[in-house]
């Protein structure tokens, strides 16, 4: 299934394409570390973003929709925190940010930008599905609902098609 929020708008990753493997080893609002690979048969929603970044915090209500409505059905979002600027590289502030603009789901510590090269980033924010199989499948690079874009819903219905795969 390809949409077209997907192919465009994310850089080099391939649709239909294992994601690369989280990195690092300084994560919040979680007891350890979480692979991808231990995620397989269930839906994952990854977030990029920085705290000091206009367009990510006012992506953030969205994303909290998202996770929260589909909690039940076992779809975690995780999100990665890739500094842009020296004050985001400080992972006391970004606990502080992080607990500060209400984010419960797990949070990893990008601060060497291993994830944002391995994942070919070049903008914040940026949302990937992951489905079943640890395959990207669709994603939006930006504010979800920028100029009536409505992207919160088409990623909702992409997760909900997803669900439904065996």
């Amino acid at each position: 299934m390809v949409t077209t929020l997907c192919a465009v708008l994310l850089g080099q990753l391939k649709i239909d394409h294992l994601v690369p493997e989280l990195q690092g080893d300084q994560w919040l609002n979680t007891e350890k570390p979480i692979k991808l690979a231990d995620r397989k048969g269930k839906v994952t929603l990854v977030h990029f973003w920085t705290f000091a970044c206009y367009n990510c915090k006012n992506n953030l209500p969205a994303v909290k929709r998202l996770t929260e409505r589909f909690k039940k059905d076992d779809v975690i979002t995780i999100g990665v925190h890739t500094p842009e600027i020296e004050i985001e590289k400080d992972f006391k502030r970004v606990t502080e940010q992080t607990k500060k603009l209400g984010i419960e789901y797990p949070v990893s510590f990008d601060g060497k930008l291993e994830n944002w090269n391995s994942w070919k980033l070049d903008c914040w924010p940026t949302l990937f599905v992951i489905d079943k199989k640890g395959r990207f499948r669709a994603g939006w690079r930006g504010e979800l609902n920028f100029n009536g874009q409505n992207g919160e819903d088409k990623i909702r219905d992409v997760v909900i098609k997803l669900l439904a795969e065996k």
